[in-house]
């Protein structure tokens, strides 16, 4: 892991703040844990209205989402939508899972955040098109599924949206996410994140005002290492208290939850 070095203060100031350097509350197993710094900094520079994930399994990443809500005080609407029945790549676990994910949604971000059990096709009559200003998209990892969640949910999505894959650094067990990762990066403006099995960003029907200084990065090579160098840093940070999490899940679930955790972390 390299040491960021800034040239400039404002290569830093674009693509990091304090919002970044929070501790997430709610600690899922997860591969994702390492981008929750990124998520929580791209929720308070974007100030979505509407934020919609595709896949949430333990809520990691949706949870993050929502704790960044509403530490910046926004009104932003937030979906998770996922059949909550597992899939090849996930494993398949038992309803114990979505019960302990809306508890925690009810208990603590009930005013904004809403659950829909269904599969994301389904789910598409619900949404209108050009609503959405972040979607994440971390269903099925098959390039066919992810190719298919891109392009019927791409309507759907705002006009200067962002849209995140995870996993596009993963080559094993079929995933294809970087693959279609390979095609989209070329045709809109991107960043990819490469640690925690990698993390794509694109904006689509142009850069929000916003985000044009983080996306401007990718012209300095240097500003991208140390971007993601940071990133990096402050992603591992968070896995000392996310395995004492897993560990916590892991006690607390029935049998079969439990051999769909060891399946899904070490």
């Amino acid at each position: 892991m390299n040491t960021p070095t800034f040239a400039c203060p404002d290569a830093w100031l674009a693509a990091l703040s304090p919002a970044a350097f929070a501790e997430p509350t709610w600690y899922a197993p997860s591969t994702w844990v390492q981008h929750a710094p990124f998520l929580f900094w791209l929720i308070e520079t974007q100030r979505p209205r509407n934020f919609v994930e595709l896949g949430s399994h333990f809520g990691y990443s949706f949870f993050a989402a929502c704790q960044q809500v509403s530490a910046s005080g926004l009104d932003t609407q937030c979906t998770a939508i996922d059949t909550w029945s597992g899939d090849e790549h996930a494993g398949y676990y038992s309803d114990s899972v979505f019960g302990h994910v809306s508890k925690h949604a009810a208990a603590h971000y009930a005013g904004f955040a809403s659950l829909k059990r269904m599969t994301f096709d389904a789910a598409l009559a619900d949404v209108a098109p050009g609503s959405i200003d972040l979607l994440h998209i971390d269903g099925r990892h098959f390039y066919d599924d992810v190719k298919h969640d891109f392009e019927s949910w791409l309507p759907k999505v705002a006009t200067q949206g962002i849209v995140l894959f995870h996993d596009t650094q993963v080559r094993e067990r079929g995933f294809g996410v970087h693959q279609l990762w390979s095609e989209i990066a070329r045709a809109y403006p991107s960043f990819e994140f490469r640690h925690g099995h990698g993390l794509g960003v694109i904006a689509v029907g142009g850069v929000p005002r916003s985000m044009a200084p983080f996306f401007a990065l990718v012209k300095d090579d240097v500003a991208v290492a140390n971007v993601r160098a940071a990133y990096e840093r402050l992603g591992h940070g968070l896995e000392a208290p996310a395995k004492a999490g897993r560990h916590a899940f892991k006690s607390g679930f029935g049998a079969r939850a439990r051999r769909a955790l060891a399946r899904l972390t070490p």
